[in-house]
């Protein structure tokens, strides 16, 4: 298996202290560089109003199994919730897109620190929105406060 780079994030998140848990519960705005050789396939890009954008979480611990999630109390196998710690540390959020200026993708809610690769992006749609009916039980715990905090 091979995972190509298509680009890179410029976010004021230095650090993994200063990531929000979740992008959507701030206004920060990031950049998405495209790299040269993938700036075709952004044609028509402004058509979306959100971004499905995939990076690679490059200083998350790869050997993490198993986590406490934030507010919660019990132990959690890192497959059965959204810890940036993981074997493959590959991370998703959905960001809003604000402009596009030739490679560059101006965007709000990315949760991805300075530097991040990109490794897919793909546009957003209400049809990838599906109620689940434990939504509530899988959450508890889990609200705004918890949110805000950090991913370190």
């Amino acid at each position: 298996m091979e995972l190509q780079k298509i680009g890179t994030v410029r976010s004021p998140y230095k650090s993994l202290a200063d990531i929000p848990r979740q992008g959507r519960f701030v206004n920060t705005v990031s950049e998405i560089e495209i790299l040269p050789a993938f700036a075709d396939g952004l044609l028509r890009i402004e058509t979306a109003q959100r971004l499905i954008v995939l990076y690679w979480a490059n200083l998350a611990k790869r050997d993490v199994l198993q986590t406490l999630p934030p507010a919660g109390s019990e132990l959690r196998g890192v497959f059965s919730c959204r810890a940036p710690h993981r074997p493959n540390p590959i991370s998703l959020c959905i960001a809003d897109l604000l402009a596009r200026e030739g490679n560059i993708l101006r965007v709000k809610h990315l949760d991805a620190l300075d530097g991040s690769a990109v490794i897919d992006i793909k546009p957003y749609t209400s049809v990838d929105s599906l109620p689940i009916d434990n939504a509530e039980e899988f959450n508890a715990g889990v609200g705004i406060a918890s949110a805000k905090k950090s991913c370190s």
